[in-house]
């Protein structure tokens, strides 16, 4: 029985990545600011097994795509996507993530093979990620660890995080912060500072959150971009706005080891008022906030990129986020709950 289990494993390798949610700290994470974040339990299947048309074959029918790539395909585009990173050409490298949502993904495959050789494979794909909740990071770290599996590479999770923060620079547009690849792959809470990393947090108290879809695409790959284009124009606007996001961060990291929903709340609010003055929100996530606060939640603000995607809104208790769920179905949106804190990227 056992080696029938470990040919199995021979011939196909399954993995699995959750989702995740930025409770603080988006976009100013990326200039060094403090972020929050946890794992979500909406995942992402990747199937890795072999091809024995000499080229990798990617399926899924959850994202609507199939598409084959050659071995010298592969390792031109990786070389090129390596040129302009040099050249800090951010702006080329948004435009090739845009141009097909699986040129990010074709390179993460193409870093891993330029560095432990091509193989062969073919990749089922399955998601039941949002978007804007890491769906993108969620399937970069799942591939990561899949094909590295297959390809006889037992990774760390730093170096599976790694891999997936390369998809994260085209699907981004070029600067990333690392947050989302981070906490994707190694799940349950963490803080973040991309001069420091990693902590995580040991967070036991059950967080009544409700998540809104606004029903609109996330733009991630347009907000980045745009926020770095505003401090080109305006460096000390935007910057007097990224270090009161910074300090909102750091009075909410306390707010969630005193388990004070209040505060938290309060802090969710302040964040959204402060991060949208930067002209990234829509009217959608506005009434998303607005619904919530005329219906006495504790706090609300967009999540991710925002310019569509997630907002995320703390209820009093359950009772509140089941009465917020109806009200937000009413006025013609999407709320759903999740676990939060789960796991990380994991072979099943």
């Amino acid at each position: 029985m056992s080696a029938e289990r470990s040919s199995k494993r021979l011939q196909e390798v399954k993995a699995s990545a959750p989702g995740k949610v930025i409770l603080f700290g988006e976009h100013s994470v990326v200039y060094n600011g403090l972020g929050i974040a946890s794992s979500v339990d909406k995942r992402c299947f990747v199937t890795v097994n072999q091809n024995i048309k000499k080229n990798v074959l990617i399926y899924s029918k959850d994202l609507n795509l199939k598409r084959s790539f050659k071995e010298n395909e592969l390792f031109k585009f990786f070389d090129k996507i390596e040129e302009l990173k040099k050249e800090n050409k951010f702006d080329e490298i948004k435009k090739i993530g845009k141009k097909h949502k699986l040129n990010a993904l074709f390179f993460v495959i193409a870093s891993l093979m330029k560095k432990y050789g091509f193989k062969s494979l073919n990749i089922l794909i399955e998601t039941e990620v949002p978007k804007n909740l890491g769906s993108s990071s969620s399937l970069f770290s799942s591939i990561a660890l899949a094909v590295s599996k297959f390809l006889g590479k037992n990774l760390s999770k730093k170096e599976i995080s790694d891999f997936a923060y390369e998809g994260d620079i085209i699907a981004h547009g070029g600067t990333p912060s690392g947050i989302d690849n981070s906490i994707v792959t190694h799940g349950k809470y963490i803080q973040y500072k991309r001069s420091e990393g990693i902590k995580f947090l040991d967070i036991n108290f059950k967080l009544p959150l409700i998540f809104v879809d606004s029903g609109e695409p996330s733009r991630t790959g347009d907000t980045v971009p745009y926020i770095r284009y505003q401090r080109e124009e305006n460096q000390k606007f935007v910057d007097q706005i990224l270090e009161r996001l910074n300090y909102i961060s750091i009075q909410s990291l306390d707010a969630l080891k005193e388990q004070n929903l209040e505060l938290i709340g309060k802090l969710m609010l302040d964040y959204y008022s402060e991060l949208k003055k930067l002209n990234i929100s829509t009217e959608r996530l506005d009434k998303i906030i607005d619904i919530s606060v005329e219906n006495k939640a504790l706090g609300a603000k967009p999540t991710g990129g925002w310019g569509g995607g997630c907002c995320i809104v703390l209820a009093r208790d359950q009772k509140h986020a089941e009465d917020l769920i109806k009200i937000y179905k009413n006025n013609g949106f999407h709320p759903f709950q999740a676990k939060i804190g789960v796991g990380g990227v994991e072979v099943i």
